[in-house]
């Protein structure tokens, strides 16, 4: 169960990193092209988010970075780098947090604000100290109290979305949904599996296809000038063909060079390529029946304006070279997924029903496949943590399982021991053998009934902070600011 305990730490990180301990830390000054700069990483609503001293994000930065090297991590250029964005994700977080409660109309009561000022202004018996309050500097108080009203702002809307350890605020969870999903841990199976990859689709029957589709891997060699607008690729036809201008000296001063190279040679020149940058119909047409040395009137390539120069002959594949063959195979790829997965599903329809017949792993000794067996695991749509999880990592085949309904209806709706008919997953097709079948582990239900409500929140605040983070009242200059200022650091 460690990795429950994992996941539990997990979520009280979360709460600890959104409300950081209120300190004052000091950063240093930056050098070299940041010296003397407030340095911006972004907006929020108009907001900037700075990295200067006092500031959350630099608070967070601080926090982080402590922590990492308390537990005996290295702050080195890639955690440097990790710990700033996660701050800065927590920056963004706090401020939309903060808008929110604006929006609301919430201001801590004064008397709430003063209670958590005590501590600051207390002898050493404990007592409230007017010497001591007296003594500290107004600009010293006025922050404090600042960042306290900051900090109560904040934990309102965190308790009463997400939450407290007391779970008197935020989120409810009904005791019929927690006794759902501590039913959803069991049944738990194993599975002895083949699989069938469409990667591995044979070259034979690439060079059948191609063949079969000459025309499609034709290579043409065509030169283009682009420009944005038919009134400019106009004006540049027309000072072609006045002479004063040659069409090398146009694709160097005037082209855009959309799909091309420096030298306005088409990037991508098979007649596939051509029949998809040439969607028009009749501008397909006109550029196909250029001859070497003719230029077309202007034409749509994409979604750009173009004249385009036909400058040798069409050239037939050859289904030798492999260059013509990795073609084949990614246009079959793209274009023929259908025809791949029928090959291959053919075959696991084939070994499920030999499986059926002689067992097993009589089918794999006969088709030559390896046999592969998962741990147990549960119906776990998604692989949420709290249940037991689809074993992705060690076994790859199954990345696209945990999001797919039918393999969860095909896994466990077979009887023990039966086989099941060909499950396609992505890349994947696989035939399974339902191995084994147990009862939940007790104490994971236990862990569940105690601890579910506590992941619910979890996976809220998760919720929000994608939903912040994706929002449109964000502006991240994060990754260009940060490559600017401290990549390289000394």
């Amino acid at each position: 169960m460690s990795f429950i305990k994992q996941k539990l730490l997990f979520v009280g990180a979360v709460l600890i990193l959104i409300l950081a301990a209120v300190a004052f830390v000091f950063i240093p000054a930056l050098g070299g092209s940041a010296s003397g700069k407030i340095l911006e990483f972004g907006k929020w609503n108009g907001k900037p988010i700075e990295y200067i001293e006092d500031t959350f994000f630099v608070r967070q930065f601080q926090y982080m970075a402590n922590s990492l090297q308390e537990q005996g991590g290295e702050l080195d250029q890639f955690n440097h780098y990790r710990v700033m964005r996660s701050a800065f994700s927590a920056a963004v977080l706090r401020l939309a947090i903060l808008d929110e409660l604006e929006s609301a109309g919430y201001r801590p009561s004064q008397a709430l604000i003063n209670r958590y000022l005590l501590p600051y202004y207390m002898d050493q018996n404990g007592k409230y100290s007017a010497r001591i309050f007296e003594e500290t500097p107004e600009i010293t108080r006025s922050q404090r109290r600042n960042l306290v009203t900051e900090e109560l702002t904040a934990q309102r809307y965190i308790e009463d979305v997400f939450g407290t350890p007391d779970r008197e605020f935020g989120l409810k969870i009904s005791s019929k949904e927690t006794e759902l999903l501590a039913q959803m841990a069991g049944p738990q199976r194993s599975f002895n599996y083949v699989s069938f990859s469409t990667s591995d689709y044979p070259e034979s029957e690439i060079l059948s296809f191609g063949k079969a589709n000459e025309d499609l891997f034709v290579k043409y060699s065509f030169t283009l000038v682009t420009a944005d607008s038919l009134s400019a690729i106009k004006n540049v036809e027309k000072r072609i063909s006045r002479e004063e201008v040659s069409f090398d000296d146009a694709v160097v001063n005037y082209s855009t060079r959309i799909g091309t190279n420096e030298k306005g040679k088409l990037s991508k020149s098979l007649r596939t390529d051509i029949n998809t940058l040439f969607s028009d119909a009749d501008d397909l047409a006109a550029v196909l029946a250029l001859a070497p040395g003719e230029t077309s009137e202007p034409v749509m390539a994409g979604k750009v304006y173009a004249l385009v120069r036909c400058d040798e002959a069409p050239v037939s594949p050859d289904f030798a070279d492999a260059a013509v063959i990795s073609a084949v195979r990614s246009y079959m790829n793209l274009n023929e997924r259908g025809r791949i997965e029928e090959y291959f599903m053919n075959q696991a329809k084939a070994f499920a029903e030999t499986a059926r017949l002689q067992g097993f792993d009589n089918a794999c000794e006969l088709n030559g496949l390896q046999k592969n067996s998962t741990p147990h695991f549960s119906i776990n749509f998604g692989n949420v943590e709290l249940l037991s999880q689809i074993p992705v990592q060690s076994h790859a085949a199954f990345s696209e399982a945990v999001r797919n309904e039918d393999f969860f209806k095909t896994a466990f709706s077979i009887p023990p021991a039966s086989v099941s008919d060909p499950v396609l997953l992505g890349k994947e097709i696989l035939v399974l053998q339902a191995s084994e079948e147990k009862a939940a582990d007790p104490q994971l239900s236990e862990i569940i009934a105690l601890e579910y409500d506590r992941y619910a929140s979890s996976w809220a605040m998760k919720t929000a902070n994608d939903m912040f983070l994706s929002s449109d009242k964000l502006e991240d200059n994060f990754m260009e600011t940060y490559l600017e200022y401290f990549l390289n650091r000394s």
